[in-house]
């Protein structure tokens, strides 16, 4: 009798992802809660809410397994199911990935987790990375559904009291008035410009989104089909005046604060606001929020370097945050100092327009395309794009620490991102940071020094558009710059390009409270020893006091956990030392 050779087909990512899933759910039930058998050793667990009531990052499994421990037996999770959608996902020519999501509840809410599954050295599939986001606090229901009822109009009078006040009528601050006035909250939004979308038209005219239409929603209210992939500024600040109207929101434009204090007996705060042609009022709520931004839309003013020589010039010197349009402007030679998206934007403006226009490039600049930031934003190649929530999900699949983990290769994955875009620009003088300064830790963690290409690569690889690198201005001249290698420009306009001044969170609370709430505030600037946002959308030390900052994306996604955090705290659910649940 002959002998026959069998064997057995690979596992499908869906049967792999369903047996991890087991191997998961067996861990946390086991008493002394040891995850060996479900994440690797080197693993990254991130958590938004479901296990504590903060943004928390843990990596490597034994601080994982120590800190995790508590939180996971106080919340009991159970009816843990995986949806459909599971994916392979390759990061970088020779890493691949299995992603998926599973629903689960705790005691308290409805979560949801993504995983990142890796073949560990036994063959066995385990999490390198797993993200688990609070959904919905159990016993709370949407108000906003598929026809979105319109909130109750305010009713204007000397003492307005509400649950919450917003400050800053950007896309920040009208998401998290929409997702509390959806979880039942009362608020008001307090905007000081004349009309709410100002600080996007105020922008130059050739602005538009980096990033596609489908993941620039924000929450209930998408954007209109006509806008076209990548929105302009004046279409993205008529979408704010249309989401405002939409659901109703309670806005208050031409507002400003005079006087704030909190009364931490009763947890209240209690605002002075004044409105053009009206009596100032008296504002009570128990969570304030500053929405104003941090950055350039945060009162941070243009910083523009001091270079000697600036009077004898006889062209003009404008910042990049004067800048309208190259038809306002009308100038033959123009210089752009910087190595933003703006300079970018405003010298590609200029030279399509006639001017012959230098980019002066100071310090290396990590560039990539707008399809590779598609790619980017959920993993997907080649594909259909899922919806937005689920795009979201994935795409914060990751965490952020990933990025500073020397296990995590980011010069692998840089080498091959936009190879032809970037010697391209190599062999025109442009200069470009080193593998292991790339452009996605400038993008998630530094989060400046980059720009998406829309056009002024062309325009520099071509010569429309030369470029200064690696050299400072030593002066002006009546009728340019002098570099420091003695190298002269002429130019009939200098727009610099350079940014704003640095502002802290300490600092945009003093503006905007006095400095008896900033001294309570931390002194938080950046990101914390677990790579999480320090201050804002959580915690920021004082009683009541919040910060939502960043762009279209962080407005959907974090102002979702911002809303849930505020409601737990309204519920009860929150210890008082605010790191735990009851």
């Amino acid at each position: 009798m002959s002998r026959v050779e069998t064997f057995s087909a690979p596992l499908s990512a869906e049967a792999i992802s369903s047996a991890w899933l087991s191997a998961l759910v067996c861990d946390l039930s086991t008493p002394g809660f040891i995850l060996k058998r479900s994440f690797t050793n080197d693993s990254y667990w991130r958590d938004l809410l479901a296990f504590t009531p903060d943004f928390r990052t843990l990596h490597a499994l034994p601080k994982i397994q120590q800190f995790f421990s508590v939180p996971v037996a106080v919340a009991r999770p159970s009816q843990f199911r995986l949806l459909p959608g599971v994916r392979h996902r390759r990061v970088g020519p020779t890493r691949l990935f299995i992603q998926g999501i599973i629903q689960f509840h705790t005691v308290i809410a409805q979560c949801t987790g993504v995983f990142t599954l890796t073949q560990s050295e036994d063959s066995s599939w385990k999490a390198w990375s797993f993200v688990t986001m609070m959904d919905q606090l159990s016993g709370v229901v949407d108000r906003f559904g598929v026809h979105t009822p319109l909130c109750r109009p305010a009713e204007w009078n000397t003492i307005m009291d509400y649950t919450a006040v917003v400050v800053g009528a950007g896309q920040c601050g009208l998401s998290v008035a929409a997702r509390l006035e959806n979880l039942g909250i009362s608020t008001l939004v307090l905007e000081r410009s004349d009309a709410i979308g100002d600080s996007w038209r105020s922008r130059y005219e050739s602005l538009e989104t980096n990033t596609p239409r489908t993941y620039n929603h924000l929450p209930f209210v998408t954007f209109p089909e006509g806008c076209g992939k990548y929105i302009p500024c004046r279409d993205v600040a008529d979408y704010l005046e249309n989401y405002q109207r939409t659901l109703g929101l309670h806005v208050l434009t031409s507002a400003h604060i005079s006087a704030a204090s909190y009364d931490a007996s009763s947890g209240t705060w209690t605002l002075s606001v004044s409105i053009s042609g009206k009596a100032s009022i008296t504002v009570t709520a128990r969570h304030l929020i500053g929405a104003t931004g941090i950055g350039t839309m945060g009162g941070a003013l243009p910083f523009t370097p001091s270079i000697p020589g600036k009077n004898s010039f006889l062209g003009s010197i404008i910042h990049s945050s004067k800048y309208r349009s190259s038809s306002c402007v009308g100038a033959q030679k123009v210089v752009v100092v910087g190595g933003g998206c703006s300079a970018h934007d405003i010298a590609q403006d200029m030279a399509n327009h006639g001017s012959r226009t230098m980019l002066v490039q100071r310090s290396p600049t990590a560039v990539v395309s707008r399809q590779t930031i598609d790619r980017m934003l959920t993993g997907y190649v080649g594909q259909d794009v899922p919806p937005t929530e689920v795009a979201d999900c994935f795409y914060v699949a990751l965490p952020l620490s990933t990025l500073r983990n020397s296990q995590y290769d980011t010069m692998e994955i840089h080498a091959h991102i936009d190879q032809d875009l970037r010697e391209n620009l190599s062999r025109n003088g442009y200069l470009l940071p080193g593998p292991e300064d790339n452009f996605l830790h400038r993008l998630s963690v530094r989060r400046g020094g980059y720009y998406i290409d829309r056009g002024c690569a062309e325009l520099i690889t071509s010569g429309k558009i030369t470029v200064k690198s690696g050299h400072e201005i030593s002066h002006f001249s009546p009728t340019g710059m002098v570099f420091d290698d003695g190298s002269r420009v002429m130019a009939d306009l200098v727009i610099f390009a350079t940014g704003y001044s640095k502002t802290t969170i300490k600092q945009v609370a003093e503006g905007l409270f006095g400095p008896q709430v900033a001294d309570a505030v931390h002194d938080l600037g950046g990101w914390d020893s677990e790579c999480e946002l320090a201050g804002i959308w959580r915690p920021t030390g004082h009683d009541g006091l919040w910060f939502a900052e960043g762009d279209l994306f962080s407005a959907r996604f974090y102002s979702q956990f911002l809303a849930l955090q505020i409601m737990a705290r309204e519920m009860g659910l929150v210890d008082p030392d605010q790191r735990t649940y009851i």
